[in-house]
């Protein structure tokens, strides 16, 4: 049995704990390729994997609130480094 205020707060650790890996991910982005005029392949294949990994650990839970705060982070990378989509 699991009562409300346990998910609920259950769920709040899990935004905080995807807010925390989304802003990792967003300045493991600007630190690797920020100041690189010209991307090479092992940069592409290096973002892609770390893209990849972020995605494939969040996807499986079906929080919305996650998938939005996920989407919302891709968005903004995805404008900086379009090499990368």
């Amino acid at each position: 049995m699991t009562v409300s205020g346990e998910q609920t707060n259950y769920e709040e650790i899990l935004v905080s704990s995807l807010r925390a890996d989304l802003e990792w991910l967003e300045r493991e982005f600007e630190l690797q390729f920020k100041f690189k005029k010209e991307k090479t392949n092992e940069d592409i294949s290096l973002g892609n994997q770390i893209l990849d990994n972020v995605i494939d650990s969040i996807k499986t839970n079906n929080c919305e609130e996650l998938h939005n705060l996920l989407a919302t982070t891709l968005n903004r990378i995805e404008q900086t480094y379009p090499e990368f989509f």
